[in-house]
């Protein structure tokens, strides 16, 4: 079955011509097109609330039923107001049936989620004041509301959902919340989360043979204000290593990080992170040397009176010998640009 001409009242928002159809044929407020869309569908994604209020109004006892009713994709009224940014109609629908746990879709999105990935704050907050039972459960990849709000780096949100429940934080994706803070640099949902919990610092991300911290994270993204704040809340986490035997100083070599070397390495007390060996033997110097940060050797780097330039990996390499040995790719050295191989040559004598 297709569209009624209620369905097209709806969505234009002809909430007077609405009524006067449904005097006549109030059948026609149960009517669901080939996918199953109903007219408080139409009217919520459409943000038409003064059609919403009345199709609500029209049976009374059975609105909660209307409410209820899934479009193909499984939405509810309500994911359809929330995912068109109709935050009063939202809040409408919420208010109006307070019961329903407003479970997931099939994609296992929760208006819970949608709101809290869209940043709307509003109607966040009337889900989680208003229903007794909204669900928090797992959504889209396994993540959760508060992965949603983090991801989409919405601080507001993602304080409201750890205000309702703090336990949210500690859920796993490939990593908890804190994880993809650190990544994105969102300070505040850091702070808050670490304020909370410390101990959400040292739980890792990733696999069991193949994971990482926080604190390597913000590290390799460059996120300066995030290492500091886990630094402060967690002291002792710079010494923490992921499962290649690296610390935060490896990563920001790895991934060109000027910054976080500058950050590490001016305060002494964390001075130990330059003569730490990987797994495989490699200090931050061998895999500077290795890397293509070779364009900028920071000083605090470069000068450090704890720099081992003649310590060897497990190949029996000192950082200098591996700067040499990268040369092997310059045999076509015309087709890289003069100063960047001016550069190299420059950093390789600096190692030492």
């Amino acid at each position: 079955m297709g569209n009624t001409i209620l369905h097209v009242a709806a969505h234009y928002g002809r909430a007077h011509f609405a009524a006067e159809v449904l005097k006549i044929t109030p059948a026609l407020l149960w009517h669901q097109s080939k996918k199953n869309e109903t007219v408080l569908h139409i009217a919520a994604n459409e943000g038409h609330i003064e059609v919403v209020h009345l199709l609500l109004s029209i049976e009374e006892h059975y609105k909660e039923k209307l409410m209820r009713i899934t479009y193909e994709n499984g939405d509810t009224a309500l994911h359809k107001a929330v995912r068109s940014r109709h935050q009063d109609v939202a809040r409408l629908l919420v208010k109006e049936d307070p019961e329903f746990e407003f479970p997931s879709n099939k994609a296992q999105e929760t208006p819970l989620y949608l709101a809290a990935e869209s940043d709307l704050r509003e109607a966040l907050v009337e889900i989680l004041n208003s229903c007794k039972q909204p669900t928090s459960s797992a959504g889209p990849l396994n993540r959760t509301p508060l992965h949603a709000a983090v991801i989409q780096e919405h601080p507001d949100c993602a304080r409201l959902l750890m205000q309702w429940n703090k336990s949210l934080c500690e859920e796993p994706d490939a990593g908890n919340s804190l994880h993809f803070a650190a990544l994105l640099g969102v300070k505040e949902v850091v702070s808050d989360m670490l304020g909370w919990k410390k101990s959400l610092a040292y739980l890792p991300a990733g696999s069991e043979n193949d994971w990482t911290t926080a604190t390597h994270i913000a590290a390799a993204a460059g996120k300066v204000d995030v290492l500091h704040e886990l630094l402060n809340h967690c002291p002792d986490c710079w010494e923490m290593l992921d499962s290649n035997g690296r610390n935060a100083l490896h990563e920001a070599i790895l991934y060109s990080q000027a910054n976080v070397v500058s950050y590490l390495l001016k305060p002494t007390k964390w001075d130990k992170l330059i003569e730490d060996p990987d797994n495989d033997g490699n200090t931050p110097l061998h895999l500077l040397a290795s890397s293509n940060f070779w364009g900028y050797v920071p000083l605090e780097l470069k000068d450090h009176p704890r720099a081992k330039k003649m310590s060897y990996d497990k190949e029996n390499k000192t950082p200098s010998d591996v700067a040499m040995s990268c040369t092997e790719w310059t045999a076509d050295k015309d087709r890289i640009a003069p100063s960047l191989y001016h550069n190299f040559f420059i950093s390789v004598a600096q190692l030492g």
